[in-house]
């Protein structure tokens, strides 16, 4: 088979639209409609949209969430987080990436940035392609680049710098690779320049974590006697191909910054209302034409992201309709997409009538959604992942009648369970039902990486 076509559903167009012409999906960038067209499938009753794109996400969860980090602060977190990363393995990572996969497309997701860390064992890069691979995920690796936290997880930036570029257009297409300072928490100035320098030298894009809580600026005036994202700015990191993630906390002259540089944010509404980090200001950043994607982060799939940003902002502004359904969809697909490409010209981020890149079907038939007189308001307030029935990515079905068509789905949880419960034992964390869900860390943190 060289694609597919698919005949007599409804069309959700990215930018809301609905019709009902066919819609063929690619088996690469250079493809038309006619070579997409190997097999026609009959989608009538059903809905058709573009490829949900993740612009943000950390696809392997080492250790199951419990009711015990309802009121863990983020710091507390991160500490667990840093526990368990040191008792992982390439393999590991390897099935549990493949899970977070599987996750993605089988709620409608063709393409993410997964941003990966700590790297510190050698092939927990390429393991995580793999998991990607395994699946069929179009994804891209942010990877991250740190030199406080953990003793046993720290890596010299350098030499994770060296084993990104070793990779390129091996494990993972070059375009597909970002450098990725974890964040101001975790990567001092250093680790920025040497990430800026880097990206300079082998042509790749930056990304990171900032302005995620007012205790972050606080500490980054406190330090440096800038703001974080001005701070960002001063090292030269920000500048087109960058994603900056959450940027929840803006001033004014921060807003400007982005907006001048061509720099790119990834908003993951969920997320901040998890944990109470406060409303991005959104609205605003598209008004001065900042290109802003939806990331799921570790929250429910794309669908919930979509309906949340459009309530958050609402919240926000104390008046719905200031982030509009229809432009919330465009973050989550073309906009999304266009953050993981690199390139708001890719066809993978702009797919056109004819010849998509990635193809989604969901079905709006069960009886709580009817009658659906908007499908694409149906398709945001409504449905969810679960609604998701056909996956086509790149021309070929990775999900078909709601099953994987690459691995069973048995062996995608068994592989990924045996992964979390070896994890667990090593960090010292006990997931037995009423257990204390408390990691032992394997060292202080706050320590700087040294070589390899």
């Amino acid at each position: 088979m060289t694609g597919v076509r698919l005949t007599g559903g409804t069309v959700l167009a990215a930018d809301g639209d609905t019709g009902t012409t066919d819609v063929t999906v690619r088996t690469g960038p250079s493809a038309g409609a006619a070579e997409a067209a190997g097999d026609v499938v009959d989608v009538t009753g059903q809905l058709v949209l573009p490829g949900l794109a993740n612009a943000h996400d950390h696809l392997r969860s080492l250790l199951p969430a419990t009711r015990e980090a309802e009121t863990m602060p983020l710091p507390a977190i991160i500490e667990r987080a840093g526990a368990a990363g040191a008792a992982a393995t390439a393999e590991h990572y390897r099935d549990l990436t493949a899970q977070g996969a599987a996750r993605m497309v089988l709620s409608g997701v063709t393409s993410a940035i997964d941003h990966i860390y700590p790297v510190h064992v050698p092939g927990m890069i390429e393991a995580a392609a793999a998991g990607h691979d395994r699946v069929g995920l179009r994804a891209s690796l942010a990877v991250g680049l740190m030199d406080s936290g953990h003793p046993a997880v720290l890596q010299d930036p350098s030499v994770t710098i060296d084993d990104v570029a070793r990779i390129a257009d091996d494990a993972v297409p070059a375009d597909r690779l970002f450098l990725a300072p974890v964040s101001l928490r975790q990567s001092s100035p250093d680790v920025y320049r040497a990430a800026v320098s880097a990206a300079d030298r082998l042509g790749m894009r930056l990304y990171t974590h900032v302005a995620e809580s007012a205790a972050e600026v606080d500490a980054c005036l406190a330090e440096h006697g800038m703001r974080p994202v001005e701070l960002l700015h001063s090292l030269g990191f920000l500048r087109p191909g960058t994603v900056l993630v959450h940027c929840v906390h803006l001033d004014e002259r921060e807003r400007q910054l982005v907006a001048d540089t061509g720099t790119a944010v990834a908003y993951c509404p969920s997320n901040h209302l998890r944990f109470a980090k406060g409303f991005a200001p959104i609205r605003d950043l598209i008004d001065r034409g900042v290109t802003v994607g939806l990331g799921i982060d570790g929250m429910v799939d794309g669908f919930t992201e979509i309906r949340q940003a459009v309530y958050a902002q609402a919240q926000a502004a104390g008046a719905t309709g200031v982030l509009t359904s229809a432009e919330a969809f465009r973050m989550a697909t073309t906009a999304a997409a266009s953050l993981a490409s690199g390139d708001r010209a890719d066809p993978a981020a702009d797919p056109t009538p004819g010849a998509w890149p990635d193809a989604v079907v969901a079905s709006p038939n069960r009886l709580e959604l009817q009658p659906v007189a908007d499908p694409l308001w149906t398709l945001i307030h409504r449905m969810t992942g679960t609604d998701v029935t056909d996956v086509y990515i790149g021309g070929k079905a990775v999900v078909r009648d709601g099953q994987l068509t690459r691995v069973s789905h048995d062996e995608v949880a068994e592989r990924a369970a045996a992964a979390t419960a070896a994890i667990a034992s090593a960090a010292g964390v006990d997931l037995r039902p009423g257990g204390e869900h408390a990691a032992t860390p394997p060292g202080p943190a706050g320590q700087r990486a040294s070589s390899r």
